[in-house]
């Protein structure tokens, strides 16, 4: 089974190619801007450097959210453009589940107990979600929120033992001392990196999970308004 896994949600743009379960080949950037000039060429590299062709896909992996409005659409857009050309299921992962999945390979398996995932949303708030790792598994405690920064305390609660994500020391400054003095903050890999998307894929199929329709998972309105009609006097004569 050849998955091609892609993503561009949020502040790096990269691409993997994952055969049976293991990375085959992967390319990540870290970049601000773009990613859609970026994205589809280095599916095309990917490939390349793992001697398969685009064309043998059977499955395209992707992020849907949370993360920048822009990058979220370019990501998806390039994957269901991907999966429709090359008649492959869409997969869909959150940014979340991806680095609560880094965090948990970081960690290793004798780590047990809840983390906080959270990516800095701007406009004073985080996305967040809680998640519990044991032996290496993680689960979902809670739903993927926008949270504005002064409640994070309030949202991560009092049995979150770590907090990950790009969002971390923004939302650290926001806790009590004595919140954040029994947290760890450990160094991993913060963004939803393509290799990490393509093996929760595989894992899914594996587990006889059949990919669903893929939607964006947006948390709020975009940032940018669509301006009010301005209707001067003339027009209403």
């Amino acid at each position: 089974m050849k998955i091609l896994a892609l993503d561009s949600a949020l502040s790096s743009c990269s691409a993997a190619v994952i055969m049976d379960g293991e990375i085959s080949a992967e390319i990540f950037e870290s970049r601000m801007r773009g990613h859609a000039e970026r994205l589809v060429p280095m599916c095309r590299d990917v490939c390349a450097r793992a001697a398969v062709d685009l064309t043998d896909m059977d499955y395209i992996a992707v992020t849907r959210g949370p993360g920048t409005f822009t990058g979220v659409r370019i990501g998806l857009a390039a994957a269901k453009g991907l999966a429709l050309a090359l008649g492959a299921p869409l997969i869909g992962l959150t940014t979340l589940e991806v680095v609560a999945r880094n965090a948990a390979e970081a960690l290793g398996d004798g780590f047990r107990g809840r983390i906080a995932v959270g990516h800095d949303a701007r406009r004073s708030e985080a996305y967040l979600q809680l998640f519990s790792l044991a032996g290496g598994r993680v689960s979902a405690t809670s739903n993927p929120a926008a949270v504005p920064l002064p409640k994070v305390g309030e949202f991560i609660g009092e049995e979150v033992a770590a907090l990950v994500g790009t969002g971390a020391a923004l939302i650290r400054s926001f806790l009590t001392r004595e919140v954040a003095d029994r947290m760890i903050f450990p160094e991993i890999n913060d963004q939803p990196n393509a290799g990490t998307i393509g093996r929760m894929a595989a894992e899914k199929l594996a587990s006889g999970e059949m990919p669903q329709t893929v939607t964006p998972l947006y948390l709020r309105a975009p940032d940018a308004i669509a301006a009010k009609p301005v209707v001067y006097p003339f027009q209403n004569r």
